[in-house]
């Protein structure tokens, strides 16, 4: 599939969103279509290789953006920027969620240990989660908030980013099927306010790297039991939220200081 004969020239959320679903669609619906057929199973090599080429979608699509160009001088900086100022809301974004979710779980699920649970939140980190965050929050967030308020670029990135994640519903054997895909969005909404306000609060990628791992290895691995206490935790997180915004950085401190990205 060809990019637009213009492309450089299109706005940078624009560029984003058009490389994110080009890597990611083709190799997430081809998977779809071929599990579902029963040509492959899930979790097969082939399923697995075209399902993480889908992942990096948002990754690639915001490291082309690094204005000034990729290098991995730039990339470290893109990722790791502003972690100093940001650690007192890091920690306080990880260790609610992590204190009042296992409180209000019976455990680790079957199957799970200590070792293998670290397991799971480092591949959230590097592979399944995490690593999109440098482009969704570090790219599309921002640029969006440049034209319209914090609250509604919110919204529509957590749309976005839940719509992204549409083939999987018709993945033979991911198990999404038990989730209503509206009830997936607006998590993915709510999840996107968190973690845009604690990019905007210190302005570092990689915080949001650890509170989408975070969230993603919590869920998975824990034998989660209280809902009262689930929804104090998500009510925590929401309040933490807007204090951090109370507190952010002006959008072009979060940008390095440039009215645009530049085109790659």
């Amino acid at each position: 599939m060809k990019l637009p004969r213009h492309y450089s020239g299109l706005r940078a959320s624009t560029r984003f969103l058009l490389t994110t679903f080009l890597i990611t669609w083709p190799a997430w619906w081809l998977n779809a279509a071929l599990t579902s057929a029963g040509i492959i199973e899930y979790s097969s090599p082939i399923e697995t290789a075209l399902h993480t080429a889908g992942v990096f979608g948002p990754t690639v699509a915001g490291l082309s953006l690094i204005p000034g160009g990729f290098t991995l001088k730039r990339s470290l900086a893109f990722t790791f920027g502003g972690l100093r100022r940001s650690l007192p809301w890091t920690a306080a974004f990880l260790v609610v969620p992590l204190v009042l979710l296992t409180a209000a779980s019976d455990g680790l699920a079957e199957s799970f240990s200590p070792i293998s649970a670290m397991g799971v939140f480092l591949a959230a980190l590097m592979v399944s989660g995490g690593n999109e965050e440098l482009g969704w929050r570090a790219v599309l967030e921002p640029e969006l908030e440049r034209r319209i308020p914090f609250f509604a670029a919110c919204l529509a990135t957590g749309a976005i980013w839940g719509l992204w994640h549409l083939p999987l519903w018709f993945t033979q054997g991911a198990g999404r099927e038990t989730t209503p895909f509206l009830a997936f969005v607006t998590l993915a909404v709510l999840l996107s306010f968190w973690l845009s306000a604690l990019y905007r609060a210190g302005g570092c990628a990689f915080s949001c790297r650890l509170l989408h791992a975070l969230a993603n290895t919590l869920i998975g691995v824990l034998s989660l039991s209280s809902i009262s206490l689930v929804i104090a935790a998500m009510l925590a997180l929401t309040g933490l939220s807007l204090a951090a915004f109370r507190r952010k950085l002006p959008i072009e401190e979060v940008c390095d200081g440039k009215s645009e990205w530049p085109a790659p």
